[in-house]
């Protein structure tokens, strides 16, 4: 999520749609409502994917949330057991936080 390349990509979009439809004076993006980035509401998510990974015997943490409503908002996690090197169970994370949040920009790191 470059922000030169959004740019770039609006701005192409934009001169599309203006020449398809004149009467088009500016394409503005429009993000659905989306929840605030707290811990709470990190932990809601996590706590979708905690059953699972403690019956393989492993289990999640959240380690930090920061900058929240900034432009690079990022989420530590903490994830041990036999599946914290698995790369398939971080990006299962990973994907249920940024669909709960649609926050462009956001972060997932892994502590450990």
């Amino acid at each position: 999520d470059c922000p030169s390349s959004t740019m770039t990509m609006k701005m192409g979009l934009e001169r599309r749609l203006k020449e398809a439809i004149p009467e088009i004076s500016e394409v503005v993006q429009v993000l659905p409502d989306a929840p605030d980035i707290t811990e709470e509401a990190v932990d809601e998510v996590l706590d979708g994917v905690r059953p699972f990974l403690s019956v393989a015997g492993g289990s999640i943490d959240l380690v930090s949330v920061s900058g929240s409503g900034g432009i690079q908002p990022t989420v530590v996690l903490k994830l041990e057991g036999k599946s914290a090197s698995l790369f398939s169970v971080k990006n299962e994370i990973s994907q249920r936080i940024h669909r709960h949040f649609m926050a462009s920009g956001l972060r997932v790191e892994w502590d450990g």
